[in-house]
């Protein structure tokens, strides 16, 4: 199966493929709960890079390859974790909001929030108002 390619574009077809698949799997990470058919979204933005006939087997992969990354979303963040905050600081703001950030890597909180890290005991879990 091969993406059907522009003459005056060589690798046009597969660069919009890659960075759709991309953001599909970030979107996944980010907020699942507000992406509830991802495999059918990716298919529907990559569709027609694909020839007619070779649809079909181009959604079963995209439905497998999705498949795969949410097992190992589950594996990493957990089952029972949500997976709105899997990728977000664990600190509130002063408004009473959830800080939306992206945590430093090892951390659990942004560049904004680290200082709470030491100073809290790591005990603690949940969230941290900043």
């Amino acid at each position: 199966m091969t993406c059907t390619a522009h003459p005056r574009q060589p690798g046009r077809a597969e660069r919009l493929l890659l960075a759709a698949c991309e953001q599909t799997v970030e979107r996944i990470a980010r907020d699942l709960r507000r992406y509830p058919r991802p495999a059918r979204h990716l298919f529907s933005q990559i569709r027609f890079l694909f020839p007619l006939q070779e649809q079909l087997q181009a959604y079963r992969i995209i439905e497998d390859h999705v498949q795969a990354a949410l097992e190992r979303l589950e594996s990493e963040v957990g089952p029972d974790a949500g997976r709105a905050t899997a990728l977000r600081c664990a600190s509130i703001n002063r408004k009473g909001k959830p800080c939306g950030r992206e945590p430093l890597r090892g951390s659990r909180f942004c560049p904004s929030h680290k200082h709470l890290e030491a100073v809290l005991p790591p005990a603690h879990r949940g969230l941290y108002v900043a």
